[in-house]
C-alpha cells in the first residue's frame, strides 16, 4: 500500500514537471498578472539609467569609492618624521583633529618596530631640491635684505594659496574643511619637511594615485611660494598653550617620540622589521592603505590610467568629482554637472574654467587649477555634448531677444517678488545667498533660466529658491528681464 502511494506521488510530482512550461507559457500568452521578485526590481532601480540621463562615453571614477582611502605606505618614511609617526601611531586624533584612523593601542616598543619596518619598504628619497640660502633660516637670521627676498616669496605663496581654495578641503585647525576629504593642516610643519612638500605638490599623483586632491598646474614658483607660505605661517604651527595664573594645568600622559638618533640605531635590524610587519598585518592596516610586501592579503588592481585622454583624463588629474557630480558618482559640495552642457553656455563655462570668478558670495569659490585653454576645450566640448538633458528644453526667446517692454515688466516683477533678497542685480546690490545675476544671461541658456525658474527644487533639489508659481506670462517677463543681464550691459 504505501509502496503504490509513493509510486502515485513521483507520477504527480513528473506531471508538474512536465506540464511547468505549459503553465509559464499560458500565463504570458493571455495576459495574466506575474509576481516579480522584489529583488530583481531593487537591482533593476539600481542599475537602470534614468531616462533623462545620457549614455556617457567613460567610465566615470568616483573618488568616494575608492578601494583604499589611506596613502600607500610604501615612502611615509620620507613624508613625515620619525617624531610626528611616534605620536600619530600612538594616538592619531590628538595629532591631528580630524583623523580618520582608528587607535591601534600599541606601545611604545611596538610603534618603534613599525616604523622601523615602514623605512624598510622605502623605495626611493625625496627628490634632493635646491633652495635659496635665505629661505631655510628662521627670521631672526636674516638680514634686512634678505628678508625682504623671502617676505616676496611668501606672499607669492600665500597668493597662490588662496586662489587654489586650499581651505575648501583642508581645515586649519579644526576651522574650514567643508568637503571634508583632507586632513587639517593646522600643524603640518611639525610632521614634512620642505622637501617633501615640494615634490608632493609638483606631482601628487605619484605619491598617491588616488588621492582626493587635484593636480593643480602650479609652476615652479608657484610650488616654491606655497612651500614658503606654509613652512612660515603661524597658522600651521602648533600653538603655544598659553596658562591663566591661579589655575593648575591637567597633568597629560606624555607620548614618548622617537627620535633620529635612535632611529638612525634601529633602521637595520632585521628582527625588529620582522616585528613591525607582523604588527602591521595583525592590526589589519592593509583595509586602508596599499603596503608593499603585504598587499597581497588584500590587493589593489593598478588602473592604467596612463592611456587617459581628454576630459577623462582632467577629471582624473584635477578630481573634478571630489566636489561636483556626474550622474550618481562624485560629491554634493559644487554644483552637480548631469546636465551642465543643457545649462550653461560654454563660450562663458570656457573661459571660467581658466579663471574662475567668484558667482556664489557667500559659497566657496571654484579653485584656479591653472588649467590651459586646451583643457578647457576638453572639458567644455565634452560637457556639450554629453552632460544634457534627453529632451530639448523648451524657450521663449530661441527666435530672438526679449522686447524692451518686457524686459521692463520683469524688472518690475523681480523685485515684486522679492528676488533682490537673495540674489545682487548687477552694481545695485541685493542679497549675496544666491548668486549675482550680473552677467546671468552670458552664464546660462535661456531655457535652462526657463526650466528654473518654473521649478527651483526639480532644478536644484538642494536650492533654496522658493517656487513662485510663475504664470507663463510672469515666466516669459522674468525670463526675458534676466536673459538682458550680459556683460555689454553691465559695461565690462
Amino acid at each position: 500500500m504505501r509502496l503504490k502511494s509513493i509510486i502515485s506521488l513521483h507520477k504527480i510530482l513528473l506531471m508538474t514537471v512536465v506540464c511547468m512550461p505549459l503553465t509559464v507559457f499560458c500565463t504570458i500568452s493571455f495576459g495574466q498578472d506575474r509576481k516579480i521578485d522584489t529583488l530583481y526590481l531593487e537591482l533593476d532601480m539600481k542599475y537602470r539609467i534614468p531616462e533623462q540621463w545620457s549614455v556617457l562615453p567613460i567610465e566615470l571614477e568616483d573618488p568616494y569609492k575608492r578601494v583604499k582611502n589611506g596613502p600607500p605606505l610604501v615612502n611615509v618614511i620620507h613624508k613625515a618624521n620619525v617624531g610626528w609617526l611616534s605620536r600619530w601611531i600612538a594616538n592619531p586624533k590628538k595629532t591631528v583633529q580630524n583623523a580618520k584612523m582608528p587607535n591601534l593601542g600599541l606601545n611604545f616598543d611596538e610603534i618603534k618596530a613599525v616604523i622601523v619596518y615602514l623605512n624598510s619598504i622605502a623605495e626611493k628619497d625625496v627628490p634632493d631640491v635646491t633652495w635659496e640660502g635665505f629661505l631655510l633660516k628662521k627670521e631672526d637670521e636674516l638680514s634686512d635684505e634678505e628678508y625682504e627676498k623671502m617676505d616676496k616669496v611668501f606672499n607669492n605663496g600665500k597668493g597662490v594659496w588662496g586662489r587654489a581654495r586650499c581651505t575648501i578641503c583642508h581645515p586649519i585647525k579644526g576651522s574650514g574643511g567643508n568637503v571634508g576629504v583632507g586632513p587639517d593642516l593646522g600643524e603640518i610643519t611639525t610632521k614634512i619637511n620642505r622637501n617633501w612638500l615640494y615634490d608632493w605638490l609638483s606631482n601628487t599623483k605619484s605619491h598617491f594615485p588616488d588621492t582626493m586632491m587635484a593636480q593643480y598646474r602650479f609652476t615652479d614658483n608657484d610650488v616654491r611660494g606655497i612651500v614658503e607660505f606654509v613652512m612660515r605661517d603661524t597658522q600651521f604651527i602648533p600653538e603655544e598653550k598659553e596658562e591663566d595664573e591661579g589655575t593648575v594645568a591637567p597633568v597629560e600622559q606624555e607620548v614618548e617620540v622617537l627620535s633620529e638618533k635612535e632611529f638612525a640605531g634601529l633602521r637595520q635590524d632585521s628582527a625588529l622589521i620582522e616585528t613591525g610587519k607582523n604588527i602591521v598585518e595583525k592590526a589589519r592596516c592593509f583595509v586602508c592603505h596599499d603596503i608593499k610586501g603585504i598587499s597581497e592579503i588584500m590587493p589593489v588592481v593598478e588602473k592604467k590610467r596612463d592611456v587617459l585622454a581628454g576630459f577623462e583624463k582632467l577629471l582624473y588629474e584635477i578630481k573634478c568629482l571630489t566636489c561636483h557630480r556626474i550622474q550618481d558618482k562624485g560629491g554634493s559640495y559644487a554644483p552637480n554637472l548631469t546636465f551642465a552642457g543643457s545649462k550653461i553656455k560654454m563660450d562663458w563655462e570656457r573661459v571660467f574654467l581658466q579663471a574662475p570668478d567668484i558667482i556664489r558670495p557667500l559659497s566657496q569659490q571654484m579653485p584656479k587649477f591653472n588649467l590651459t585653454e586646451e583643457d578647457a576645450k576638453f572639458a567644455t566640448e565634452f560637457i556639450e555634448k554629453n552632460l544634457l538633458f534627453k529632451e530639448t528644453l523648451p524657450d521663449f526667446y530661441k527666435d530672438g531677444a526679449p522686447s524692451v517692454e518686457v524686459v521692463a515688466s520683469g524688472e518690475k516683477l523681480f523685485y515684486e517678488k522679492g528676488c533682490n533678497t537673495c540674489h545682487a542685480e548687477g552694481t545695485k546690490g541685493g542679497g549675496v545667498v544666491g548668486p549675482n545675476l550680473a552677467t546671468v544671461g552670458d552664464r546660462l541658456r535661456s531655457s535652462y533660466i526657463l526650466y528654473h525658474l518654473k521649478n527651483p527644487q526639480l532644478a536644484n533639489p538642494q536650492g533654496v529658491e522658493p517656487n513662485f508659481g510663475l504664470s507663463d506670462d510672469e515666466l516669459k517677463q522674468m525670463l526675458g528681464f534676466l536673459v538682458d543681464h550680459v556683460q555689454k550691459k553691465e559695461g565690462k
